[in-house]
C-alpha cells in the first residue's frame, strides 16, 4: 500500500537526488559493530603517493548513511527501537565511510530498509507517550490538517536535515490522510507518513552536493543545511539537533567562524564521544572483533564478555585522552594507563579488581606492554585462532598508524608456515617460521613491511597475555623502524609516538573518514595545514576536529570534472 501511495519506493538507485523525494546514486557502508550489520566486503588501502599528472575531481556524491549513522539517527527520531538487518556494509580504503560513497544499494537492500523502518515505526507508534514525543502535534481527527501538517513538517525537518518543500509536505500529508481514511485512525496515517519519510533518499543519504559559488573560484559551497549535516555526522555520528538546524535556518554555517562556534558547542556535548567512538572503530577496525574466534581448548578465557570489555577498554583510553584529561592524542601510542575489569586484569597481569568494576589502572613502569599496540584488543584482533600473527599485527601498525601500503598477497598464496621440504624441523619460533617467506620474492614485498613490526609483539599471545617463550624457545622481539632499533614492543611503541609521520597519518585518516574519499594529492597542502594546527594545539584530538571542520576544504567542493593539480606555469609534469 505504501509503495502505491508514493508511486515507488523512495530508496532506489538512480542518477541524482531530486526534490520530490526520488532517489539518486546510492551507497552502502556501516560500522560492523552496530545491530543489523553483516560482515563487510573489503579492499586494500591505497597509497598517498602523488601522481605525476593533475587529477580530475569526480565531484560531490551522495553517501548512504552507514549502519551506525542509521541506527543513531533512528534512535534520535523514534527512541529506542529494535532495528532489523539492512544491506551488508562495504569497507573500502580502510573505511566504511568511503564505501558509503561508492557502493550502490541493491533492490534487495531497498526491501530490507522498507522492512526495518516499517518494524521500527510500528514499535515506536505502539506507545502513545512515545508518539507525543515523536510528533510535536498529535491530531485526534483527520479534519485537523493543520496539526498533521505541523507534525510532519517538524519531523521531516529533523529527519531530512532541512525543511520540506511545500510540494514534499503535501505529498506526505497525502499519505497520512489516505491511510488514516482507510484505517479510520489518524495516528496510523501519520505513522505511515513517517515510514515513508524515512525511506526517502533525503533521510537515507547524506545529500551534501553544494551550490555554485562564483566568488570562490567556481567551487561548490555547501549550504548551511548541508553543513549542519556534515558537522553532525562527522562530530556526533548522528543527526543535527535543533540548535544546529536553527543555525542553518539563519544561514550561519557558510563561513568558518559560524561553523567554528557550532563545532565548539558540539564538541562539548556528550554526543561528541559517540562521534569519536565511531571514527576510532573505523580507524582501528573494531568491527572485526565480534567475529574473531579463538581455539577454546587453548584459550578458554576467550569469551563474548572478554571481547566486549577489550573494546570498551580501548574506547575508554581514547575518551580519557580526548575528553577527560584532555591530553596529547599520541600518548595513546605509548601510555601505560589501562582500564580493566577482572577478566582484563588477568590478561594484563594486574591484581584482580572488585566484581562488576571497570576502572583505570597503571601498568608497572618496567612493563614491556605499552600503548595502543600493547592493548589486548589490538593484540587479539590481529592474531589467529591458535597462534599469533606477526603479519596481521604488523599490517595494523603499518596501515593504521603509519599510512603505509601493504600490497595484497599473490593469488593462491600458501599461508602454511611449515616447510614442506623438511619432515620434522623441530620447535621453531614464529620468527624462524617466517624467514622463508621474507626470502621468497613473491612474498617478501608484504612480509618485509609487516613482519619486522609484528614480531616486536611476539611476547604477547593470541589473546594478549605476556609470554616469555614461543614453543619453549627464547623470543627475539627486536627489530628496526626506519633505522631506529627497538628491543621489544614497548620500545617500538615509544618510537611510534615520536615518529614523524604519525600526525600526518592521523590527519589523513580523519580527512578520508570525514570526506568519504581519499584525499587528492593537491589536498596534501590542506592536510599539512591541519597537521600544523594539531601541533600548535598540543596534539589534542578535539582541536584537530575543530581545525578540520572549519577548514575551507570541509566547507567547499569542486564540481565534477574539475582538474586539480595543474601548474599554470607548466613547472610540474
Amino acid at each position: 500500500m505504501l509503495a502505491a501511495l508514493l508511486g515507488a519506493s523512495a530508496c532506489y538507485s538512480g542518477d541524482s537526488a531530486n526534490a520530490d523525494g526520488s532517489a539518486g546514486t546510492t551507497t552502502a557502508a556501516a560500522t560492523g559493530d552496530e545491530p543489523g550489520t553483516t560482515a563487510p566486503t573489503t579492499t586494500s588501502d591505497s597509497d598517498g603517493d602523488e601522481p605525476e599528472a593533475p587529477q580530475i575531481v569526480p565531484g560531490p556524491t551522495l553517501r548512504r548513511l552507514t549502519a551506525s549513522e542509521f541506527a543513531h539517527a533512528m534512535q534520535d527520531l523514534l527512541g529506542p527501537v529494535d532495528l532489523g538487518a539492512v544491506e551488508a556494509d562495504s569497507l573500502q580504503e580502510g573505511f566504511f565511510a568511503v564505501g558509503a560513497a561508492r557502493v550502490a544499494l541493491s533492490p534487495a537492500g531497498v526491501a530490507k530498509y522498507e522492512q526495518a523502518i516499517g518494524d521500527a515505526t510500528a514499535q515506536a507508534f505502539a506507545d502513545p507517550a512515545r508518539v507525543a514525543q515523536i510528533l510535536r502535534c498529535v491530531p485526534t481527527q483527520l479534519a485537523d490538517t493543520a496539526c498533521m501538517r505541523d507534525a510532519l513538517a517538524t519531523f521531516g525537518r529533523r529527519a531530512w536535515r532541512r525543511p520540506l518543500t511545500g510540494v514534499e509536505l503535501e505529498r506526505y500529508l497525502g499519505v497520512a490522510t489516505a491511510v488514516g481514511t482507510e484505517t479510520g485512525d489518524v495516528v496510523v496515517g501519520l505513522r505511515h507518513a513517517v515510514w515513508a519519510l524515512l525511506q526517502a533518499p533525503h533521510f537515507l543519504y547524506r545529500v551534501e552536493l553544494g551550490q555554485p559559488s562564483p566568488d570562490d573560484g567556481g567551487r561548490l559551497r555547501f549550504t548551511s543545511y548541508e553543513m549542519a549535516s556534515r558537522l553532525a555526522f562527522t562530530l556526533w555520528n548522528t543527526l543535527p539537533d535543533e540548535a544546529l538546524l536553527d543555525a542553518a535556518e539563519a544561514d550561519l554555517l557558510v563561513d568558518g567562524p559560524g561553523v567554528g562556534e557550532q563545532a565548539a558547542r558540539m564538541l562539548a556535548d556528550p554526543r561528541a564521544r559517540q562521534g569519536v567512538h565511531n571514527f576510532i572503530a573505523e580507524l582501528y577496525g573494531l568491527w572485526a572483533l565480534g567475529e574473531k574466534v579463538k581455539d577454546d581448548t587453548l584459550f578458554p578465557q576467550w569469551t563474548p564478555t572478554l571481547k566486549a570489555v577489550m573494546r570498551d577498554e580501548l574506547l575508554a583510553r581514547v575518551e580519557d585522552v580526548v575528553f577527560d584529561q584532555p591530553a596529547d592524542f599520541f600518548s595513546l601510542y605509548d601510555g601505560q594507563k589501562v582500564f580493566v575489569n577482572n577478566e582484563l586484569a588477568a590478561i594484563y597481569g594486574l591484581d584482580p579488581v572488585e566484581p562488576d568494576v571497570f576502572r583505570a589502572a597503571t601498568l608497572p613502569e618496567d612493563s614491556p606492554r605499552r600503548g595502543l599496540i600493547g592493548s589486548a584488543l589490538v593484540l587479539a584482533m590481529n592474531s589467529l585462532p591458535a597462534r599469533t600473527s606477526a603479519t596481521e599485527r604488523g599490517q595494523f601498525i603499518a596501515e593504521s598508524l603509519l599510512c603505509r601500503t601493504v600490497p595484497p598477497p599473490p593469488p593462491n598464496v600458501d599461508t602454511n608456515l611449515d616447510d614442506p621440504d623438511v619432515e620434522d624441523p623441530g620447535p621453531q619460533t614464529l620468527r624462524e617460521k617466517l624467514e622463508p617467506h621474507r626470502a621468497d620474492p613473491s612474498c617478501s614485498g608484504c612480509h618485509n613491511i609487516t613482519d619486522p613490526l609484528g614480531l616486536a609483539l611476539e611476547h604477547f599471545d593470541t589473546v594478549g597475555r605476556w609470554r616469555a617463550t614461543d614453543q619453549g624457545l627464547t623470543i627475539d622481539a627486536s627489530g628496526e623502524l626506519d633505522g631506529e632499533y627497538f628491543a621489544d614492543g614497548g620500545e617500538l611503541a615509544q618510537l611510534l609516538r615520536e615518529h614523524p609521520v604519525v600526525a600526518n597519518c592521523l590527519v589523513r585518516k580523519l580527512y578520508t573518514y570525514a570526506g568519504g574519499r581519499l584525499p587528492l594529492w593537491p589536498e596534501n597542502d590542506t592536510i599539512a595545514e591541519v597537521e600544523d594546527e594539531l601541533a600548535l594545539a598540543g596534539n589534542r584530538f578535539d582541536k584537530l576536529l575543530l581545525a578540520l571542520v572549519t577548514h575551507d576544504d570541509f566547507r567547499f567542493a569542486h564540481p565534477a570534472g574539475t582538474v586539480v593539480g595543474e601548474d599554470p606555469e607548466g613547472d610540474k609534469p
